[in-house]
């Protein structure tokens, strides 16, 4: 009794510790796994955007496009040498885009046959156009400008011979046209899959227990055999069924696999390509979205005795000592020697949990300071010194915190600070700190009055950091408005600019002129051809219209095929000969509708204009907007296709 019962105790109050410190370096491991993860998001979304962007902007480059003037067109012998000039230096910028785009393997040209134009790549990589990759070079044919096809990531077919063979990869397509317009041919970025994956890797690395998923919609793994337990390519949904099952349904969570915790959310390059400058975004069929996630080994007991060797002697020593204790207190001899020992492992936890708050403190992911009645900084923890670029040394006892934050929010501050001064003893205010790079960091503090009972001492506060708070509600404005359909901003887009130029033309005497336009027979368009054709029309008009005003003008959707332009600094004349320009554009500018291959023809439309000055007496540009809209009837009562002023 005197060695079993001392063991149970030990044993019955050990057990909730270890429980509790399991569960919170579990909780430690979920935090830091979903920082990670939502890091990982980022990087995959980023490098992905990236390309994107380096295809697109490839594509869009004059030199290409001068090539491809000469691109299955007879020419005279000194044409087809500019062509071949024009060729080389064509060439020459893909040598010097491949390595300095060091992610990719092969940049190629083909055209709308698949035929090579121009191949550069790494050595062993055969040339384009010799991969005859049928779906690829469908899909990109069928795109519109700006649009781009993403292949599946996958290793090189067996006839791909050369060093690199079995290397992942992906292609990235984008039809390309020459100078007047004419698709012309494919541009492809061969993406080397590895270089991408290892930076995944590197930004969810967390610790040797854990690694990270990526599969694709199929259950196809992703990763190679050093980033996971799979090859590149293994059968995730069969090597793992009971994961790929909770997997599926949803875009984001956690699953339990009782030793393993898996984190994950899904990402869909045809959806999150918004910071790109992609059109739209196109995959293979079912391989969309992928499954992005961490696998995180559950701490066990077993395990933190393993790593913790000292807790083992430490956990070991306490039983030795309980049942010592045991045996004392049964021969009733060294009662007062055990106390002692125990009243030295309370004091020794004691002082370790006093580091551990001291530790929090410091790290925490708020930023914490206190400021003495005058609001000089007496102390701040680590992080909001890092938020600042400053050191303890330079701060506490030496800064007044008013001067970190900037004077547009200093009176918000202020009147803060003297709430927690007075009777309230608590204030918060949103301000913006001025760092030490000259930066500012958007930010709301909330503050308390620490009060003994001799009186006030200092102040204690919270700091958070709302950057990724303003940033969405920033996109989210911008969003509000645009039309998404054309890019051009929508009626309360238009209001908004017209409050702010009506109050410049009336400092400055400038005059301001409207344009109110509506597509003639819009509704026939979308019953004859379909509404995909009118969406065309739509775009073919924004475009064409962008073309001929200046960086200035103001051009909003109203709705429907109803349009206005803002003209600043142009009286009504001007305004007329832009809106006659504009109706002859229209007029000479035909839409290609109808499918690639299938019914494809040019489709001719015109519009009606109505143009007005808008009067600076008036309170609101909705007169002038009624007058605008009183030309444009006029005009389709005249018989369209006409620009009629009020």
């Amino acid at each position: 009794m005197a060695v079993i019962v001392p063991v149970i105790l030990v044993t019955a109050t050990l057990y909730p510790v270890f429980r509790a410190h399991l569960d919170a370096r579990l909780d430690g491991a979920i935090s830091t796994a979903d920082a990670l993860l939502q890091g990982g998001h980022r990087t995959l979304q980023k490098d992905i955007n990236a390309s994107i962007n380096h295809l697109l902007a490839t594509a869009e480059m004059p030199l290409l496009k001068r090539y491809l003037d000469g691109v299955g067109v007879a020419q005279s012998p000194p044409l087809e040498a500019a062509t071949q000039l024009t060729k080389a230096q064509v060439r020459a910028l893909f040598d010097t885009l491949l390595p300095h785009y060091a992610r990719y393997a092969q940049l190629s040209l083909t055209d709308l046959d698949g035929r090579a134009l121009l191949s550069v790549g790494h050595a062993g990589l055969p040339p384009a156009g010799q991969d005859a990759n049928a779906v690829l070079l469908h899909e990109a044919r069928l795109l519109a400008p700006r649009d781009v096809y993403l292949s599946s990531p996958r290793r090189r077919l067996p006839y791909e011979s050369g060093p690199s063979v079995g290397r992942p990869v992906m292609d990235i397509a984008t039809p390309v046209y020459d100078t007047q317009g004419h698709r012309k041919g494919i541009l492809r970025f061969t993406l080397d899959w590895q270089t991408l994956a290892t930076h995944l890797q590197q930004t969810m690395a967390l610790d040797a227990a854990s690694y990270p998923l990526l599969v694709d919609a199929r259950g196809t793994w992703l990763l190679d055999e050093t980033q996971g337990p799979l090859p590149f390519g293994g059968h995730f949904a069969s090597h793992s069924p009971e994961t790929w099952k909770a997997l599926l349904p949803r875009h984001h969570g956690k699953t339990d696999l009782d030793e393993r915790l898996v984190m994950f959310q899904t990402y869909d390059a045809r959806i999150h390509h918004y910071q790109s400058q992609a059109g739209m975004v196109t995959s293979e069929p079912g391989l969309q979205p992928w499954r992005l996630g961490i696998v995180l080994t559950k701490p066990s007991l077993a395990t933190l005795l393993h790593e913790e060797k000292t807790l083992l002697f430490i956990l070991l020593l306490l039983y030795l000592l309980s049942i010592a204790f045991g045996v004392y207190w049964a021969i009733s001899h060294h009662r007062q020697h055990a106390l002692r020992r125990q009243a030295q492992q309370l004091s020794h936890e004691a002082h370790q949990y006093a580091l551990d708050v001291r530790d929090l403190y410091e790290n925490a992911p708020c930023g914490y300071h206190s400021l003495d009645a005058d609001g000089r900084v007496v102390k701040m923890n680590r992080t909001e010194l890092a938020w600042l670029g400053y050191s303890a040394e330079e701060v506490i006892e030496k800064r007044n915190y008013r001067n970190f934050v900037t004077p547009e929010t200093r009176q918000a501050f202020e009147t803060a600070f003297q709430a927690v001064l007075g009777p309230e003893r608590e204030g918060a205010a949103e301000c913006e700190l001025l760092t030490r790079s000259g930066e500012t960091l958007p930010v709301v503090i909330q503050a308390t009055a620490y009060i003994t009972r001799h009186g006030y001492v200092n102040t204690r506060a919270m700091v958070f950091d709302l950057s990724e708070r303003k940033q969405m509600e920033e996109a989210l404005a911008r969003q509000a408005m645009t039309d998404p359909l054309t890019g051009l901003g929508n009626r309360r887009y238009l209001h908004d600019q017209a409050a702010r130029e009506m109050a410049r033309a009336r400092r400055s005497g400038a005059p301001l002129s409207l344009i109110a336009i509506d597509l003639d027979h819009f509704k026939r368009i979308n019953d004859e051809y379909g509404h995909d054709a009118g969406d065309l029309v739509l775009q073919a008009f924004a475009r064409t219209a962008q073309g001929l005003l200046r960086e200035g003008d103001v051009l909003c959707r109203m709705g429907g095929e109803e349009f206005v332009a803002m003209l600043p600094d142009t009286p009504l004349d001007q305004a007329i000969q832009v809106a006659e320009r504009l109706r002859q554009a229209l007029e000479n500018a035909p839409v290609e509708v109808g499918q690639e291959g299938i019914d494809k023809h040019l489709l001719r439309y015109t519009a009606s204009l109505g143009v007005t000055s808008v009067d600076m007496d008036e309170p609101s540009l909705k007169p002038a907007i009624k007058r605008a809209d009183s030309g444009l009837y006029e005009a389709k009562a005249q018989g369209r296709n006409r620009v009629v002023w009020m």
